[in-house]
């Protein structure tokens, strides 16, 4: 019982009610205007006769006198032959010959429409349709055609209609809950999924039929803001937990030497280092969180509305040669090779940001003596995009960890006694998917090798704004080594 109420109270009723007035209203607009189209009709037949009848008349009026024309109409009354019925009337407009209900007919036509064809209505069910003609010896001609015929077929018409009308409720009834339920059930099926999501279960998916439909496209947008959601929340459990494993041991650490420091006293310069430390391990917990916060705006995807050309290879040179110190400090050895004027649309100042990142992990973990190599390559107009890579020739990152050290807080065994907070290349992979740009991380042989493969112009035009990263198949053949003829600079130690 509950289920049928509330089935009566659904919007499917509704539309279907709603779908059934239309379609009903549709139809009587139809019959009403048929009816009229052919009541109109056999009315100007019925005149166009009553008419030429008129006209022949007259005819024989002019030929045989007024004495055989009156003889005629009784004649013509008598034999019922035609369809048609005559009178004919005195100047006074009493009856001389023919029928009786003919000239009460004629005497209820008002005297201005005395030339044209007229209706006249008796009392009861007589109806006619006459045309008055007035013959030269003062008498009056009237020719009328009995519009019961035109009634039964109004009738006829109606009946029809009627019955249309009320096979087309049925019809507008059945359409309406069948056109309803086909659009329903997918309704419904959004509806389902959207529940068993709220119940916790975050596999479920919007089924699609493969119509192609703008239900099937709005199952795609929300089968996709359901894998950004997923993608969102394990993000978000991650760093909850990685926060909650990285961090402690920096805040306990910091904790362990304020506690010394007040359980130990000792003299003002001993307090000055402990402060010092302190200091030092508050600093590094802030710069832990603004790289946090930073990737986090970054992922939100809010500054690619602010895209615009920018020089990749002038950026490329700046951060080479900004390094260069720092290469011949630490005993490496650094190789730039750049394309010339390499242009992709993106921010700069991120672009930046991600190969000082990368020139900055490859000096942080390698030996003394090791080679970086920097290098961004232009495929042409019919490539995929513009290819940077920054490799060298240390240590590596095994195969089996190459995709964890793209995530946040997350370190090899040999760096956790290194500086750092294991973010640098998390940053990386965030402003290059904002960029729509591919990261592999890949051998070297030896060593490690980062390659980053951007959208050609051709993809950019066709989803400027995808944030979507190309897939692996979109980057080309990379070449190994460098060209001679590419180089722009070399810088090396003076070790």
């Amino acid at each position: 019982m509950r289920r049928g109420l509330k089935m009566l109270r659904g919007s499917g009723v509704r539309f279907a009610l709603l779908h059934t007035l239309v379609f009903v209203i549709s139809v009587a607009a139809v019959g009403v205007t048929a009816e009229a189209l052919v009541t109109r009709a056999l009315k100007v037949q019925a005149g166009q006769r009553v008419e030429g009848e008129a006209a022949e008349l007259l005819d024989e009026f002019r030929q045989y006198g007024s004495d055989t024309f009156r003889k005629l109409i009784d004649a013509q009354t008598a034999s019922g032959e035609s369809r048609l019925h005559y009178a004919l009337l005195g100047a006074d407009g009493q009856r001389i010959a023919g029928e009786h209900l003919v000239a009460r007919a004629a005497a209820s036509v008002p005297a201005a429409e005395a030339g044209s064809v007229a209706e006249a209505r008796l009392t009861g069910s007589d109806s006619f349709l006459l045309v008055r003609r007035l013959l030269s010896d003062g008498t009056i001609l009237v020719v009328a055609d009995d519009l019961g015929s035109v009634e039964d077929v109004e009738d006829v018409v109606s009946d029809a209609f009627a019955i249309v009308l009320g096979i087309s409720v049925l019809l507008g009834l059945a359409g309406g809950f069948l056109l309803t339920k086909g659009v329903l059930w997918r309704v419904e099926a959004v509806t389902q999924t959207a529940e068993a999501i709220v119940a916790g279960d975050m596999t479920r998916r919007i089924e699609q039929t493969g119509a192609g439909d703008e239900f099937d496209r709005l199952a795609t947008s929300l089968n996709a803001m359901l894998d950004r959601i997923v993608q969102l929340m394990a993000n978000l459990q991650q760093v909850s937990n990685d926060i909650a494993h990285d961090l402690r041991t920096p805040l306990a650490r910091l904790r362990q030497n304020l506690e010394h420091t007040r359980t130990h006293p000792t003299t003002n310069q001993a307090y000055a280092v402990a402060v010092e430390r302190a200091i030092e391990e508050a600093d590094g917990l802030l710069a832990t969180f603004s790289a946090l916060l930073r990737i986090s705006q970054i992922e939100a995807g809010s500054q690619r509305a602010a895209f615009q050309p920018v020089d990749l290879s002038e950026v490329v040179e700046t951060v080479c040669e900004a390094y260069a110190p720092d290469v011949e400090e630490g005993g490496r050895v650094l190789t730039c090779a750049v394309a010339p004027s390499i242009t992709v649309d993106g921010d700069r100042e991120l672009l930046v940001q991600l190969l000082a990142n990368l020139v900055e992990n490859a000096l942080a973990h390698t030996p003394l003596g090791t080679a970086v190599r920097v290098s961004l390559q232009d495929p042409g107009p019919v490539g995929p995009g513009p290819v940077l890579e920054v490799s060298d020739d240390g240590p590596g990152i095994p195969a089996s960890e190459r995709d964890n050290v793209l995530r946040r807080f997350y370190r090899l065994e040999r760096s956790r006694t290194t500086p750092g907070n294991g973010l640098g290349l998390s940053l990386v992979a965030a402003i290059a998917k904002l960029h729509c740009a591919d990261i592999r991380l890949s051998d070297g042989i030896p060593g490690l090798s980062v390659t980053l493969c951007f959208p050609s112009p051709a993809h950019l035009e066709q989803a400027p704004r995808e944030a979507t990263p190309l897939g692996k198949e979109g980057c080309p053949a990379l070449r190994t080594g460098l060209d001679p003829a590419d180089t722009h600079y070399t810088l090396r130690s003076r070790t």
